[in-house]
C-alpha cells in the first residue's frame, strides 16, 4: 500500500541531513582533539576510537531513519509537480521501488564513508605518535592561536573545527587522487541523489510518454549546453530521437539505454529540467527540425553551441560564483583570526571589502600582522624543547621561561611603530620579518663561567641545525645602560618554505636583575624622543642603575658578528 504523504512545499529536505553531517564531523573534531591533548596516550586509543565509531554509527542510524523519507517527499514534490496538481496523493508501487532503490544508494555511501573515516581516524592515530599529521598540526595551531588572543580551549576547538574543514577525515578518494571530508562526501551524495529523485518523479509521472525535452536555461556549462534543447527518448528505443541514457551518462557504456543504466543526472549541480515533448500540434517541418536538432549525428554533442556571448556570460557566472566562495572562506579566515575585529555577517564583511577606504586596509593590515603572530609562536614549543634539552645537558639554568612569547598586543604595537603605521603588505611584512623577539629565551650564569657556557650553547644550538645569524655583546658599549649578550638565532623550514628567527640572551644574575628593573623605564623611553628632558632623565636614570657591575670574565673573546 502506497505511503500517503503531502506536499513539503518549498522547505529543502536535504537540510536536516547536511546539519546531520557537518555536526558529525565536528563531534569527530573534538574527539581527536580531545585524544591529542592526551599526547597519544596508547590505553586511551582503543576508548577513543570506539567513541569516533559511535559518532558514526549516530549519523548512520539517523540517516536509515530519515533518508527513505526525504526521498519520497523530494519525489512526491516532483510528481506533483510534473502532473499539475498539489493534493495528497499516492506514489505508485514502480515509483517506491524507485525510492526505496535511490535511498538504498545513498544509505551505501554514507555507510561506506563512515567506514572509510573510521579507518582514516586510526591511521591518522597510529601516524601520530611517530610524526606531526594534519590534524595535529591544526590542534596546535588552533591551541596557539587560542591562546595568542587569550581565549580557552573552547575557542581552540571552534578554530581547530574550522582549520580541519580542509584537512577533514577522509571519507572518500576520487579517481583523480582527490580526498573528500566525510561533510563534503556526504553533503555531495546527498544532493546527487536528491536531483536523482526529482528527474525520477518526473519520468515516472506518466509511465506511458516516452519523450522528453532537456530545457534550455540560458547560461549554462560546456558540458551541458551540447545536451541542452534537445528531445529524447526515456526508454531510448524511438529511432527518431537519442535516448535519454545518451544526455545522462550511462553507467556501462555497452550496457543498454534505459534508465536503470544511467545516472539519473548530467551533473550534481546541474540545473537543468525535463519537460514532457509532444508533437501534437506542430507541422511537419517543425517536427522534423526538432529531430535533426536532437541527433546526434546530424548535430553532434561534441560542438559548443554556445555564442560568444553566451560563453562570455556563463564564465562570468562562474568567476562571480568564485569570487564568492573565496569571500566567504576569507570570511572565515578573518573571523578565526581577528574575532570581532571584523564584521559577523558575511554581507557587511563584503560590504566592507569592496567599498573601499582605509577600513578594509586597516582590516587587512591587521590579520596579516595577528596571523604571522599566530605563525610564529606555532614554532615555539619545538624550540622551546630543544632549549630545555641544552640546558639540562649543559648545566645552565634558563631565567624567564614564562616570558618566552611577546605578547600578542605588544607585537602589534611593535610592528605598528617600526612600519610607521604603514598598511602596506610589504612594508609590513618586511618589518614582521625583521622582528627576532617574538620568541627570546635566557641563559644565566655566573661572571666567572657565563662566557664558556654562552659558547657551549650557541655550538650545541648550531649542532642541532639552528643557524647563528647575529651578535651583540652590549658588554663592550660603555654607552648602553643594558649589558648582556643578545644572539640572534634562526630555525630553518625542512622543506625550504621560509625560517624563523629567535632571541637568545645570556646574562649574569646581576645583569638579569638589572634588566628586570630597568625594564618599566626602558618601555616608557623608547616612546619618547630621545632629546626631550623626560628621555633624558630616564636614561640617566638607567645608567646609574647598571654603574659598577661585574663585568664577566673572557667578555672580550664574545665578538659582534
Amino acid at each position: 500500500m502506497p505511503q500517503m504523504i503531502r506536499p513539503p512545499g518549498s522547505k529543502d529536505e536535504t537540510a536536516y541531513l547536511r546539519v546531520l553531517f557537518l555536526k558529525t564531523e565536528q563531534r569527530l573534531i573534538a574527539e581527536i582533539n580531545r585524544k591529542r591533548s592526551q599526547g597519544y596516550v596508547d590505553y586511551a586509543e582503543v576508548a577513543a576510537l570506539n567513541r569516533t565509531q559511535q559518532i558514526l554509527q549516530e549519523m548512520v542510524d539517523e540517516s536509515w531513519s530519515y533518508v527513505p523519507t526525504m526521498i519520497e517527499k523530494i519525489f512526491y514534490k516532483s510528481e506533483a509537480a510534473a502532473n499539475g496538481y498539489k493534493n495528497a496523493a499516492g506514489l505508485t508501487a514502480s515509483q517506491l521501488g524507485i525510492v526505496q532503490q535511490l535511498s538504498n544508494n545513498l544509505l551505501g555511501d554514507i555507510v561506506e564513508a563512515s567506514v572509510t573515516a573510521q579507518k582514516n581516524i586510526e591511521d591518522s592515530f597510529r601516524i601520530g605518535r611517530r610524526e606531526a599529521d594534519k590534524v595535529r598540526e591544526a590542534a596546535l595551531k588552533s591551541v596557539a592561536e587560542a591562546r595568542a588572543a587569550g581565549y580557552g580551549s573552547q575557542k581552540a576547538a571552534v578554530s581547530m573545527a574550522r582549520e580541519l574543514q580542509s584537512a577533514e577525515i577522509t571519507a572518500f578518494t576520487d579517481k583523480a587522487g582527490r580526498n573528500w571530508g566525510l561533510q563534503d562526501y556526504c553533503n555531495m551524495a546527498t544532493r546527487a541523489t536528491a536531483r536523482q529523485a526529482e528527474i525520477s518523479a518526473i519520468l515516472t509521472a506518466d509511465p506511458d510518454h516516452d519523450l522528453y525535452r532537456i530545457v534550455k536555461i540560458g547560461s549554462t556549462c560546456p558540458i551541458c549546453a551540447p545536451l541542452e534543447g534537445r528531445v529524447y527518448s526515456r526508454s531510448g528505443t524511438n529511432p527518431d530521437y537519442p535516448p535519454l541514457a545518451s544526455a545522462f551518462g550511462k553507467i556501462d557504456p555497452n550496457g543498454s539505454n534505459d534508465l536503470s543504466n544511467t545516472y539519473l543526472n548530467i551533473h550534481p549541480n546541474c540545473l537543468h529540467a525535463l519537460v514532457k515533448y509532444t508533437t501534437i500540434g506542430k507541422s511537419e517541418a517543425q517536427i522534423q527540425k526538432d529531430k535533426d536538432f536532437s541527433s546526434f549525428e546530424k548535430n553532434p554533442v561534441t560542438v559548443d553551441p554556445r555564442s560568444k556571448k553566451q560563453i562570455e556570460a556563463y564564465k562570468e557566472k562562474v568567476r562571480n560564483r568564485q569570487k564568492l566562495l573565496s569571500d566567504y572562506k576569507q570570511h572565515e579566515r578573518y573571523r578565526a583570526i581577528l574575532g570581532n575585529d571584523v564584521p559577523k555577517s558575511f554581507e557587511k564583511f563584503r560590504k566592507l571589502k569592496y567599498n573601499g577606504g582605509e577600513g578594509w586596509k586597516s582590516a587587512q593590515a591587521l590579520y596579516r600582522k595577528t596571523n604571522a603572530y599566530n605563525k610564529i609562536i606555532l614554532k615555539e614549543p619545538a624550540i622551546t624543547a630543544d632549549l630545555a634539552q641544552i640546558s639540562k645537558d649543559t648545566g645552565v639554568p634558563m631565567s624567564g621561561l614564562e616570558y618566552r612569547l611577546k605578547a600578542k598586543d605588544s607585537f602589534l604595537r611593535k610592528v605598528g611603530t617600526e612600519s610607521e603605521h604603514s598598511l602596506d603588505p610589504q612594508r609590513i611584512k618586511d618589518v614582521i620579518t625583521s622582528t627576532n623577539d617574538v620568541i627570546r629565551y635566557t641563559y644565566q650564569d655566573n661572571p666567572l663561567t657565563l662566557v664558556n657556557s654562552y659558547k657551549n650553547i650557541t655550538g650545541a644550538l648550531q649542532g642541532k641545525g639552528y643557524e647563528l645569524v647575529r651578535v651583540k655583546n652590549f658588554w663592550h658599549n660603555k654607552g648602553n645602560p643594558y649589558n648582556g649578550i643578545n644572539c640572534t638565532f634562526r630555525m630553518r623550514d625542512p622543506k625550504g618554505k621560509g625560517y624563523q628567527d629567535f632571541e637568545v640572551q645570556f646574562h649574569t644574575p646581576e645583569s638579569y636583575g638589572v634588566k628586570d628593573r630597568m625594564h618599566k623605564d626602558y618601555e616608557a623611553w623608547r616612546l619618547l624622543s630621545a632629546s626631550s628632558p623626560e628621555a633624558i632623565a630616564l636614561r640617566k636614570k638607567m645608567m646609574e642603575q647598571s654603574r659598577g657591575m661585574e663585568i664577566p670574565a673572557n667578555i672580550e673573546e664574545v665578538k659582534n658578528k
